[in-house]
């Protein structure tokens, strides 16, 4: 349901975070992504998360697990999924949509543009501000992420990668653990 995805966030101004297990199903290059929420996160993603005034996961169980982010309290849920033993599961959510991501991403879509060509107003678009928050995280991890330091630092190799390879058609993988936390945000 990427492309699916996709299309929602553009049409609502959503900003999106992904999960680890999630990584790869919302471009990270695109101008709504936060990155990952997790046991590590962006700056974005973590920033975002705690001024968000509603959040919908979509294909999420809202697990409280080990490398989950925690939900910040006091914030409405909508949960879109197709397992009925994902409902309530660690968090209360206050919506649920069941069915199929594909499915249901496609209907509330459709269903705002209709409301949009009603008369109803579309939300701000924040992509202006995920880019000054991802400008001003990445700078503060410039001086690591580019560092001659001898021995070399796990950062600089993950930048480096990320300048040598074609991203579009490249699949870096990680072991647990350290490298694990050290990669997934970049």
């Amino acid at each position: 349901a990427s492309a699916e995805l996709v299309e929602f966030a553009e049409s609502t101004n959503a900003p999106v975070v992904t999960t680890l297990n999630g990584k790869s199903a919302f471009p990270e290059d695109h101008p709504l992504s936060l990155g990952l929420f997790g046991k590590v996160n962006t700056r974005p993603a973590a920033e975002f998360m705690a001024a968000a005034d509603l959040i919908i996961g979509v294909g999420s169980s809202f697990s409280i697990a080990n490398q989950q982010g925690a939900i910040p309290p006091g914030k409405p849920l909508i949960q879109i999924t197709n397992s009925d033993t994902d409902i309530h599961k660690d968090y209360a959510v206050d919506h649920v949509l069941m069915g199929d991501a594909r499915l249901v991403l496609g209907q509330l879509t459709r269903a705002i543009a209709d409301r949009i060509s009603a008369g109803a107003s579309a939300a701000s678009d924040p992509r202006e501000q995920i880019a000054n928050v991802k400008a001003s995280w990445l700078e503060e991890w410039m001086p690591r992420l580019t560092s001659d330091e001898e021995p070399l630092n796990p950062y600089r190799v993950i930048w480096d990668l990320m300048h040598s390879v074609d991203l579009n058609t490249t699949i870096a993988t990680h072991d647990s653990g350290n490298p694990r936390d050290q990669m997934v945000p970049f």
